[in-house]
Order: structure tokens, then sequence, then C-alpha cells
């Protein structure tokens, strides 16, 4: 009944069960679970699939990825000082952790189709002062691995991968987070797997893994008001999302269940003003572990709707000439965590497709998203990077999840070419 008021959306949760709101509700309501919010069993066992499913020795995980990349640069001694090169396009949860070391975010501009790193800029940002490179799996695309691999070995420096779209994306037949020095992944609400916050790090270094390991043992569980609100995340996003377009009380349900606390944001008010938030860096709790798992048990049945459904757009939207599509890395396996293309008519697109209850994706919508944040504070100068500017003011984000069907596809391509 209420499905006609739920939106096509990109973002939003989209890998929410039924199943992850039984999980949340069994901690939230049975008491006999309320002293396993922090602590227990479930972190561990999570690691262990990532061990196995990635073929890697160290998995180590996180209350976010941002937290386990914070642990990634202190096991590796990055320094105030020291300039780590990262790609622009993307957000701002990548400079913050370099500045919040001391250290300083170098950008590089990107490939304008593929939206990842471009090779062959790395070397001139490249000074006596750098000691790593971030490469960027952008919505899950492959980055050229081997050239960037090369360029990193020849002059000494330490390559992380930043797999947070990526999970289940393959480069020569091998899975991404094993190609680099040491990787971290995220378990955000919209990533490829979800336990509303989570991350990970893996590595086959021993020593790094041992590092890493040692400093998670020092760190606290994040705070039980913030553990419950993530916790309530799938509940109230569930019932929000089924409302939304009813006389609009979804978006109120949401907007009033952040404003008294009882939500979070994807990202807080100091992280957007490049301030460290509190309780930072910290473990995972065993309750979202638990969502993490269940989820789990699903990624190559997830991407390989996601690759299924990306063919769908292509061929679809492959008569129109006013659209830019994106291009996989070649010899990769592109997991689509989003359909993006270019289009020059991007504000009006997106406005024309809320009025149709669809809402497309805009997450990147400048060089360092999202849209709130002080260029400034993290380093970014307008013009250094000029195609990821131009990108982020022409990329749309396609739904590509498990819960979009032949008819919603068939409605965002109406809108799509209506409107290019």
């Amino acid at each position: 009944m209420f499905n006609k008021f739920q939106p096509i959306a990109s973002a939003l949760s989209p890998n929410l069960t039924l199943a992850d709101i039984f999980i949340s509700a069994r901690f939230l309501f049975l008491p006999c679970n309320w002293t396993k919010w922090q602590k227990g069993k479930n972190a561990r066992r999570l690691e262990r699939k990532f061990n196995e499913y990635l073929r890697v020795r160290w998995a180590v995980s996180f209350e976010s990825g941002r937290a386990g990349l914070h642990a990634i640069l202190k096991c590796l001694n990055i320094k105030e000082g020291d300039e780590v090169i990262i790609p622009a396009f993307t957000t701002v949860a990548l400079p913050n952790v370099i500045k919040w070391l001391g250290a300083k975010p170098i950008y590089i501009d990107i490939e304008e189709n593929t939206y990842n790193a471009n090779p062959d800029l790395i070397e001139s940002k490249i000074t006596e002062k750098t000691k790593a490179i971030i490469v960027q799996h952008t919505f899950g695309n492959p980055a050229k691995l081997d050239e960037i691999m090369k360029i990193a070995k020849q002059r000494d420096l330490y390559l992380i991968e930043d797999c947070a779209h990526s999970l289940g994306g393959e480069y020569q037949n091998k899975k991404l987070g094993t190609f680099g020095d040491v990787a971290f992944f995220s378990l955000g609400r919209d990533k490829i797997i979800s336990s509303v916050s989570g991350g990970m790090v893996v590595t086959n270094n021993k020593e790094l893994g041992r590092k890493i390991k040692e400093f998670k043992s020092g760190l606290p569980y994040p705070d039980l008001a913030i553990v419950r609100k993530q916790l309530l995340h799938p509940l109230i996003t569930f019932i929000a999302l089924k409302t939304y377009y009813l006389f609009g009380m979804g978006k109120i349900i949401m907007f009033l269940s952040q404003r008294v606390g009882l939500l979070s944001k994807a990202y807080s008010e100091k992280e957007k003003k490049s301030k460290m938030p509190e309780n930072f860096p910290a473990r995972m709790p065993n309750a979202l572990a638990a969502i993490a798992l269940r989820q789990f048990k699903l990624i190559d049945k997830f991407n390989n709707y996601r690759m299924e459904i990306a063919r769908r757009y292509q061929k679809l939207l492959s008569g129109s000439d006013k659209i830019i599509f994106p291009q996989s890395t070649p010899n990769s396996k592109n997991i689509f965590l989003w359909y993006t293309i270019r289009v020059k008519n991007k504000k009006e697109l997106l406005k024309q497709a809320h009025r149709k209850h669809i809402l497309l994706g805009d997450w990147f919508p400048q060089a360092v998203g999202p849209v709130e944040v002080d260029l400034k504070k993290v380093d970014y100068k307008i013009g250094d990077c000029p195609v990821a500017e131009k990108v982020s003011r022409e990329c749309v984000n396609l739904p590509t999840h498990y819960k979009i069907k032949e008819k919603d596809i068939l409605r965002v391509v109406e809108i799509v070419l209506s409107e290019v």
C-alpha cells in the first residue's frame, strides 16, 4: 500500500532489508541484548569474513572507514609536515583524516570518464615530503593500479587503496584491496554493504597488520548514545521511506529525527568544517557488526545485480548523444555502486526527477564533497583540478541497488532522456 509513496532513490540506505531491521530491533528492544551493543564476538567474526573473502592475512575492524584510514596513517608514521597524494573528486573524510595528523593532502586531477586519479599526473606532485599515495576506486570502478603501483614502488611510497566504494570489485581477476600496502573499506549507510557505520582495514604486511591491530586494541567503543542512533537508523529510515511522499511525512520524520538527536548524519557539522569529531577514532561495536555480517552474505548477489542494472542503463540510454557514459577500466570488474552519467543540465535533471518522485544522486557536487565543505579548510584551491571540477558539475548517479526493478529503470531512463 505504502510503496507508491516511496521514492526511487540512489542513496537513503538502499541496502536496507527487513532482516536488518529485525537485527536492530532485537538489540534495541530485548533487554538481554542491551549489554551487547558494544562488546561481543561479531566484529571478530566480520574480520574473519574479510580474511576469507579477500584472502588477506590481516583484517581489522573500526567504527568507520575514516577511522580505519586514521589507523593506517598513524601506523605508517604519517606526521606533521608529511604529504599524502589523493585524488580530487572525493569526500571530505579523506583530506580531513590527513590534516588531523598534521600532514597535508596533495590533490591530483582525475580522468574524465573513469572518475579515477590520472596516473600521468602523479609524478609531478611528488616531493621530498611525499610519504604515501591514496588511490580511490571511484563508484566501484578500479583505478589503473599497474601504473600507480609502478610509481609508488619506484619512488618508495606507501600505496593505500581507498575501497570505500568497491568491496568485491576486481582488477586483473584479483580483488581490490589486495594490491597496495594496505587498504580500507567503508560499511557506511550507502555503500556496497552497510551496517549504518563501520569500516575495515586489510593488509598482507605482517608488521603493519600487527601495528594496526594493536592500535585498535587501545581504542574505545563508540558511546552507547552513538550506537543507539545507528541502531535506530534502519527502523526510522524504513518508516520514512515508506511515507516519503505521503504528505511529505517521510521527509519530516527524517528531519525531526536528526534535529532531536535520534539519527546521525553521514557527515557531522564538525567534519564539514574540517574539525575532528568527538569519540574519534573508535572500534566497531558488536551490534553494528551483526548487521554487517548478515549483509556480507549478499555481497556477490548485490554486486551482480548492480552490474546487470548498469548494463540495462547503458543499453536504454545509448541512443542519446547528450549523455557522457562512464568507462570501466580495462581488465577490471566494475561493480557500479552507482551508474554515473554526465549531462550538461545536471541541476534541471535532478529537479525534474525529484518532481517525479525520483531522487537521483549528486554525491560529489564539488571537487571535495559534500557541498557544505569549505574547500580552503581542506587545502583545495579552485582551479587546481579542472577535470574533477567539471565532472562534479555534470555527474548524476543513477540507482543500481537491489530494490531497483525493471519498471524503476524505465522511469529513470524516461526522465533522463526527456530532460537531456
